[in-house]
């Protein structure tokens, strides 16, 4: 016998897989970013260190990194109760 879950219940659900799910994008994100940075300094210090490149990389992709935070961490939330607000409202558009 299957128990019934109210829309509230369905909605708190999903909104806390979306968190679970873009947390760990971000954080996937993240130790590729710090790996692959730290890699880059090596090969800045090692290779060529009377030029000092290495931080237009980190200051780039460290943007985008802080971007991924904000849209997909940050303000998620926000974000889905939104995209549900829309859809209750077309629901109930095409309902009439």
């Amino acid at each position: 016998m299957t128990q019934e879950i109210s829309l509230e219940e369905y909605k708190k659900a999903y909104r806390e897989i979306s968190k679970e799910e873009e947390k760990r994008g971000f954080l996937v994100h993240l130790v590729v970013y710090v790996l692959v940075n730290a890699m880059l300094i090596a090969i800045n210090f090692i290779y060529s260190p009377e030029v000092i490149w290495f931080f237009y990389p980190l200051i780039g992709w460290g943007i985008g990194i802080s971007m991924h935070y904000l849209f997909g961490v940050r303000w998620l939330e926000k974000e889905l109760k939104e995209r549900e607000a829309k859809a209750e409202y077309r629901a109930r558009e095409m309902k009439k």
